[in-house]
């Protein structure tokens, strides 16, 4: 379910795995659409150097963690989040601290 984009196309199953650590990989871009999500997965913030593009769309998230906003600043290249048609109800604070995010996607969120 999750999809990785980096210098080699990876794709792995959503599952707990201790070879994704962002010192070893160069990971651009997350894909976790349609994978029945009901919170963000933390490993997104293993790779907040490099991370590019995170798609969380499609998924029954109804809240970021609470933790999300203190670490999502940390991903300072991050410049689009695809959260669509989630019932997401609350947008945390910092995402106003994404200086590099430039498209930002909430279609169908209950905003």
């Amino acid at each position: 379910c999750l999809m990785m984009s980096s210098k080699r196309n990876l794709f792995v199953r959503l599952v707990p795995c201790r070879c994704l650590r962002g010192e070893e990989e160069t990971v651009t871009s997350l894909d976790y659409s349609h994978c029945s999500l009901e919170t963000v997965p933390k490993e997104i913030f293993s790779f907040e150097k490099t991370l590019e593009e995170l798609y969380l769309d499609a998924n029954q998230i109804e809240e970021l963690p609470k933790e999300f906003p203190e670490n999502i600043k940390n991903c300072k290249v991050l410049a689009i989040v695809e959260a669509s048609v989630n019932p997401i109800s609350k947008l945390p604070e910092g995402f106003t601290q994404l200086l590099s995010l430039t498209q930002l996607y909430l279609n169908d969120a209950f905003l």
